[in-house]
């Protein structure tokens, strides 16, 4: 039987279509919350009640990263490190002080993507100080400056002072749609949408405050550490108001009795959240874009709910380093794909970039991902850079910075000793950390003084000399 002209056309068609679709650049969503543990998702198990469809639909129909970290475990530092692909050390924001400016010099990911055709918008908390003040990158903003308050925040949208009455996190949701509503259609588009929850004070919308009131929560197994062997800061931090019983005698003041009743309010705050996530999504399908935009969310760090007796974030340990972070993109990913490379939030911009088909700066210290979605890389980054910077307000937190590889992590301390009268820590010089997380994934065992252990210990102590030396670390390792 011989072929119609129509079937024929339709044979020549095809693959044109084929391949205008591969030209075709995606959009993006990029949702990230603040503090937000790695494992508070209810698809990732840890809490199995906790309500997050819309976060369990992206773990369902994309892929989980099940080794995401940031490199500084601390909100402005890491967002800094999202939107530039650099070291916090090389933006210049090393820490939350109002004084922590990035510098001008540093292009942000709203800028690069502005330049290949993006129409670019960030919505929400930014806590990256002046960050509007300087050439940015977004068309579009609604944000604030610091960490905005749950209730009846004011906005800033587009220079313009805007207040808003109830729930924040409603009105991120809201401004986040608003911009998918009235950008141009034409254009490919790049979304930031940055949550105050689950932050402290932990203010759940009022609907939600009860969600879990009958549920319960064990204590981490690390809560009675003794912190044999490690270093005393710890105990320290641990009396102190940012370790676990600093927080339980202050928990009156934020009207809770209880550890279970502050793990309910979290969980209640990130309930609002999983809702923007749901409402971005059916938007999307609506306007049959959904399964041309790469979809990313995730956490600006990890969190401290009474692990290792500790309270917060900033110490590089395992659970205030490790990020949720979930993405779906059918071209790429196939539903319920798991990766284990380990990714960073450095790796953020480069890889937005790839996927858009452009030039990814050679100053850019993170590196694509989307090899691993593509299957080239099945095993990612040996190690990587760790980096926090005492905060005077935190003072029980010294500097610190170490690698982690696959396997391994050294935590080295160079400044503590230092002669600040401020300075609450024992004069001892260095304190070193260094886990086998293969055979002690809970970080309880201190190898950095056992004999046996004293050839990887000068491996490790190598391996930083070197990616301080190539990240250009100020002071270098000492």
């Amino acid at each position: 039987m011989q072929p119609t002209r129509r079937s024929v056309l339709g044979q020549a068609v095809a693959p044109l279509l084929l391949k205008s679709a591969q030209r075709r650049r995606p959009n993006f969503v990029f949702i990230y919350t603040d503090d937000q543990r790695w494992d508070a998702v209810a698809a990732l198990g840890r809490q199995t009640w906790l309500k997050t469809p819309n976060m369990d639909r992206l773990v369902r129909e994309g892929a989980v990263f099940r080794n995401a970290f940031v490199t500084t475990s601390l909100c402005s530092p890491s967002r800094s490190s999202y939107l530039t692909g650099l070291y916090a050390h090389t933006t210049g924001v090393t820490d939350n002080r109002n004084t922590s400016l990035m510098r001008d010099s540093i292009p942000t990911i709203g800028t690069l993507l502005r330049q290949v055709g993006y129409t670019t918008a960030y919505i929400g908390k930014i806590h990256v100080p002046a960050f509007f003040q300087r050439e940015h990158g977004f068309d579009y903003y609604a944000s604030f400056p610091g960490q905005g308050v749950y209730f009846n925040n004011t906005f800033i949208v587009n220079g313009q002072k805007t207040p808003t009455e109830g729930y924040i996190t409603d009105h991120i949701n809201r401004f986040a749609l608003e911009f998918l509503k009235q950008r141009d259609p034409g254009k490919p588009f790049a979304l930031f949408a940055g949550h105050k929850a689950v932050h402290g004070p932990w203010e759940p919308k009022p609907e939600h405050a009860h969600l879990f009131d009958n549920e319960w929560f064990a204590l981490p197994k690390t809560w009675d550490d003794t912190y044999d062997g490690r270093p005393p800061y710890l105990a320290v931090r641990r009396k102190s108001w940012h370790g676990i019983e600093g927080l339980l005698q202050a928990l009156p003041k934020f009207k809770m009795r209880t550890y279970s009743e502050w793990q309910r309010r979290i969980s209640a705050c990130l309930v609002s959240v999983d809702e923007g996530v749901g409402q971005i999504l059916d938007f999307l399908a609506k306007t049959r874009e959904l399964d041309n935009t790469v979809i990313i969310f995730t956490s600006d760090n990890g969190y401290f709910q009474g692990e290792h007796g500790l309270q917060d974030k900033r110490a590089m340990y395992e659970d205030s380093i490790r990020v949720p972070f979930l993405v779906r993109y059918p071209p790429l990913i196939r539903p319920g794909t798991r990766f284990d490379p380990m990714i960073l939030n450095i790796d953020l911009a480069p890889t937005l970039l790839d996927l858009a088909g452009a030039e990814i700066p050679r100053p850019m210290q993170g590196r694509s991902w989307k090899p691993v979605l593509e299957g080239k890389d099945r095993q990612g980054r040996s190690d990587w850079l760790y980096e926090y910077f005492w905060e005077k307000s935190y003072p029980f937190d010294p500097t610190q910075y170490g690698i982690r590889t696959r396997r391994y992590k050294y935590i080295r301390y160079p400044d503590v000793g230092n002669t600040d009268p401020e300075y609450p820590m024992p004069n001892e010089l260095p304190y070193e950390e260094l886990y086998d997380l293969e055979s002690d994934p809970l970080e309880m065992r201190n190898l950095a003084r056992d004999p046996a252990a004293s050839d990887l210990l000068g491996q490790m102590r190598d391996l930083l000399k070197r990616r301080l030396e190539e990240s250009e670390y100020p002071g270098g390792f000492r």
